[in-house]
């Protein structure tokens, strides 16, 4: 799955691929305005070297739902877990990193 940022939003693509989470932009966005996007849409903070996102799994889960696969819950909370023993999910569990990258 991954978080598609656009200048009027953000959209949640393959959210049924839970092996695999980033975040990408298409247009050409300043950092500033990722950061609002984000921020306007409930949908993360930009790291400050703008590499990755901490990206809320509240909102992960609400732009995902009605979308997925019965047995998706399951498969989700074990990304999540997979995502702790690297180090990828904040301390209180409630954010996820993913790595930004621009698209071509």
């Amino acid at each position: 799955m991954y978080l598609a940022i656009a200048d009027d939003g953000v959209a949640l693509r393959l959210p049924e691929v839970v092996t695999d989470l980033y975040a990408s932009y298409r247009q050409r966005l300043t950092q500033e305005r990722l950061a609002a996007v984000l921020a306007e849409n409930d949908a993360g903070e930009l790291s400050e070297d703008g590499a990755h996102v901490m990206i809320p799994v509240a909102t992960l889960r609400r732009l995902a739902a009605g979308r997925v696969p019965e047995g998706w819950d399951a498969d989700f909370d074990g990304m999540l877990a997979y995502a702790r023993t690297k180090g990828w999910l904040s301390e209180e569990g409630d954010a996820v990193r993913a790595h930004l990258e621009r698209e071509r």
